[in-house]
């Protein structure tokens, strides 16, 4: 923050600082302005996912639990003692979007919970133990999907970067966003990147099952049904990743 904001908040007096997940670092000497510090609501249990991404990233690496951790802010990212965690179940096809919603929601009451113990004087923050994971940004190059993957691993992705930056691959050259997904409900194996059209998806081979597509979002045109594309494209000799 820049001076100017500081100031400004400088000016209020504050006993307590409160942002959610900010990704960012808060440094001197508005760290120190608050009588009582600064607190974040992450979305991770820290140590793991330190950083901008925590709940993409943990979506994309497989995890099967998330989770939120309100932690006192140090001048280094997502290190500070915590005050309190809770792991949160999400479905397991849901997308960062969905699983942001959840950890936003029950974040909130964490958050509270949290504040009230700091003004009462009963609240206790602890170091944080176990194994430092971090969660750099997601740009671009982080949705685009490897065929010659597991499904799981490939589907993993896709609910980590939906929808931003937005699952893709290539088809003839040609850029295609994959806006809804799903793993295959069939034990046929089609060869990385080989696509299939049934009546209600397309099935994208990868090392082990299909992952079905159901909605696309071809360059240059907005999102459409998945089958409806395909029929466009009239040419089956494409295949994903090409």
């Amino acid at each position: 923050m820049d001076e100017e904001a500081t100031g400004r908040i400088a000016a209020l007096r504050p006993e307590l600082g409160v942002i959610v997940a900010y990704g960012g670092l808060v440094r001197e000497p508005l760290l120190s302005t608050p009588t009582h510090g600064w607190i974040n609501l992450h979305f991770s249990m820290l140590p793991q996912w330190r950083g901008a991404a925590p709940v993409q990233r943990a979506l994309i690496a497989g995890d099967a639990e998330l989770g939120a951790t309100v932690f006192q802010l140090v001048p280094a990212l997502d290190a500070g003692d915590v005050f309190a965690a809770r792991t949160v179940s999400v479905p397991a096809d849901a997308t960062a979007d969905f699983a942001l919603d959840v950890l936003a929601h029950d974040g909130a009451g964490l958050t509270a919970e949290v504040i009230a113990g700091i003004s009462a004087g009963t609240a206790v923050a602890h170091p944080q133990v176990g194994e430092v994971s971090v969660a750099p940004k997601l740009n671009i190059d982080d949705g685009l999907l490897d065929w010659s993957l597991p499904a799981e691993q490939v589907f993993a992705r896709f609910r980590g970067v939906t929808p931003e930056p937005g699952a893709h691959t290539t088809v003839g050259g040609l850029s295609v966003k994959i806006r809804a997904a799903a793993l295959a409900e069939t034990e046929e194996v089609l060869p990385p990147g080989e696509i299939f059209a049934t009546k209600t998806s397309l099935l994208i081979g990868t090392a082990t099952t299909p992952l079905a597509v159901t909605r696309v979002q071809p360059a240059g045109k907005g999102p459409m049904n998945a089958t409806d594309w395909w029929r466009g494209v009239r040419d089956e000799r494409l295949r994903a990743g090409a």
